[in-house]
C-alpha cells in the first residue's frame, strides 16, 4: 500500500554481487505457470505467467492509457515513458518505462538461517547455502529442480559450495516443508566456482568459472553411495561460464558467458575467418554443447 493507502507495487532492483541492497537474480527456471528465480541470500522468488501486467496495451508509448477505475473507483492512467518510477504515484502507474510487468506471488526461503559472510564470495559449511543457480531436471521422475552455491573457499571458510535437487511439484503444491532429495553434497572442486549445473540421465553437469584470463571447466559427476563421484575430466569451456539449461529433444547442454567486452585478450576479429574489422567477441556468449560429445570426453 502506498502513502495514499492504495494498492501499489515495487520494483525487485538487481544487484551485482557481493549483495549490499537488491536481488541478485543467479537463475530462472520456467515451469508449468510459474517462473522461478534464484535470490541468492534469500532463496527462490516466485511469479506467476498468468499475471502479467500491460501497461501500454494500444502500443503507443506516447499517450498514458487508461487503466480502469480502482475499488474505490478512482480512474487510473499509466506511464511507461518515464524511466526514473515504479509503481502508483498520483493515480499513475510507472515501471521504470518497461511495458509489462509480472508480480512476484510467493517466496520460498531456506528453513535455517544463511550465516555467509556478507560482501563475500567464501560460504560457511552450516546453515542455508546461496541459492546461486537454478536449473530443471525433468529426467527424473519427479522433476526437479537443481540448485547450488557459488563458493570461492578462503581462511576460516573451506566450502567449496553445497548442491542439491527438489522436487519441483511440491514447490507449485505449496508444501509447508521441502527438503532437498538427491545430489545433496558438496562439489568436489578444491578451488570452487561453480557457476551452474544441470542434471540429466543420471549425470550432473557443472560450470566452473576461471575468471576472465582462461577458459571455464565443465565438470561430470554421478551419485553413489552418499557422494559425488567424478567423471573423466574437466572440458574446457568458455570464459566466466554460468547457468546451464539441457534442452529436451535436441540433446544439447546450453549455457552463457558472463564477461563484458575487453575482458580477454584474444576477442579481437579474424579476417581470415571472414570476421567484419573491428568485431569484439568479448560480449556474453549464449553457446550449446552435444551431450554426446561431452559423455564422449575422457
Amino acid at each position: 500500500m502506498n502513502s495514499a493507502d492504495h494498492v501499489s507495487f515495487d520494483g525487485l532492483h538487481a544487484s551485482e554481487y557481493p549483495i549490499q541492497n537488491g536481488v541478485h537474480a543467479g537463475g530462472i527456471v520456467w515451469y508449468g505457470n510459474y517462473l522461478y528465480v534464484a535470490d541468492t541470500r534469500n532463496g527462490l522468488r516466485v511469479f506467476d505467467m498468468r499475471y502479467i501486467m500491460d501497461l501500454n496495451p494500444d502500443g503507443d508509448a506516447s499517450t498514458n492509457d487508461p487503466m480502469g477505475a480502482d475499488t474505490d473507483g478512482v480512474k487510473t492512467t499509466a506511464d511507461v515513458q518515464d524511466k526514473t518510477k515504479v509503481g502508483r504515484h498520483n493515480n499513475v502507474w510507472y515501471s521504470f518505462g518497461y511495458r509489462y510487468v509480472m508480480p512476484q506471488v510467493a517466496a520460498w526461503r531456506f528453513k535455517a538461517t544463511q550465516s555467509n559472510p556478507k560482501g563475500s564470495y567464501a560460504c560457511v559449511s552450516t546453515g542455508a547455502p546461496k541459492a546461486s543457480y537454478i536449473s530443471l531436471d525433468r529426467s527424473t521422475v519427479p522433476d526437479r529442480l537443481i540448485m547450488g552455491e557459488y563458493c570461492r573457499p578462503e581462511s576460516g571458510y573451506p566450502s567449496t559450495g553445497r548442491i542439491a535437487s527438489y522436487p519441483v511439484a511440491d514447490l507449485a503444491g505449496r508444501s509447508a516443508d521441502v527438503p532437498a532429495q538427491g545430489w545433496a553434497n558438496y562439489l568436489p572442486m578444491t578451488s570452487g566456482g561453480a557457476q551452474g549445473a544441470a542434471a540429466h540421465a543420471g549425470t550432473l553437469y557443472v560450470n566452473q568459472s576461471k575468471g576472465t584470463d582462461e577458459p571455464g571447466n565443465l565438470w561430470r559427476y554421478t551419485w553413489s553411495d552418499g557422494r559425488l563421484v567424478q567423471q573423466g575430466q574437466a572440458v574446457k569451456t568458455a570464459r566466466g561460464a554460468e547457468d546451464l539449461y539441457v534442452e529436451r529433444g535436441t540433446g544439447r547442454l546450453w549455457s552463457v558467458s558472463e564477461h563484458r567486452p575487453g575482458a580477454a585478450s584474444d576477442c579481437t576479429a579474424n579476417p581470415d575467418a571472414g570476421d567484419p574489422a573491428g568485431t569484439d567477441y568479448c560480449q556474453r556468449v549464449l553457446y550449446g554443447h552435444k551431450l554426446s560429445w561431452i559423455d564422449s570426453r575422457p
